[in-house]
């Protein structure tokens, strides 16, 4: 079964490949966008990291994608998502923002509380 286009991450050292060490933090969620064998070649919001297959554990696919312009439903803000991340006890994602000055937004906000922007 192929994995491409799916998300989800790894939570053990020994599942990231040497080259992608420094560049891939533990639970990170990321989208895998190839497979080579046994290797996902993935992208979190900046990087492209190499992980084994062995050691994915799959997260649903989230309601908004990095840099996609969304607006804060109750304070009718726009702002684009900057990092995508998993809640590990709701069982849900929760977004990182960037207001349109480039200043990131302290709260943490879940798709419940968005809206995309056209």
């Amino acid at each position: 079964m192929s994995l491409i286009n799916t998300w989800g991450a790894v939570l053990e050292n020994e599942y990231i490949l040497s080259d992608s060490v420094s560049k891939y933090n533990l639970g990170t969620t990321v989208k895998c966008i190839s497979e080579d064998g046994e290797i996902l070649i993935c992208q979190d919001d900046k990087e492209i990291v190499k992980l084994l297959k062995t050691g994915w554990v799959g997260r649903p696919n989230p309601d908004f994608y990095w840099n996609e312009k969304v607006c804060i439903i109750a304070k009718d803000i726009t702002a684009r998502i900057e990092l995508i991340c998993w809640h590990y006890n709701e069982k849900r994602y929760f977004y990182h923002l960037i207001d349109e000055n480039g200043k990131k937004l302290s709260k943490r906000y879940y798709a419940d509380e968005l809206q995309k922007v056209d």
